[in-house]
């Protein structure tokens, strides 16, 4: 299910969850390794767990494993 969800961002959220949950990496090392700023890292991060969060709970239910 958490596939899913992930899937369900755009690629630069996923991107960005991915290296910074992942990979551990941080806000400013994605920036550098993406070329944006580090600000954008910040908001694309938040608004992605948000979107997540909105899926997750939407899709409980319909999980079947």
């Amino acid at each position: 299910m958490l596939s899913e969800a992930l899937h369900s961002l755009s690629d630069e959220k996923r991107e960005t969850v991915l290296l910074y949950y992942f990979f551990d990496m941080s806000e400013r090392e994605i920036a550098t390794y993406c070329n944006i700023p580090r600000t954008t890292v910040q908001t694309r991060r938040t608004s992605s767990m948000k979107l997540l969060k909105r899926y997750l709970e939407e899709h409980a239910y319909d999980y079947k494993g």
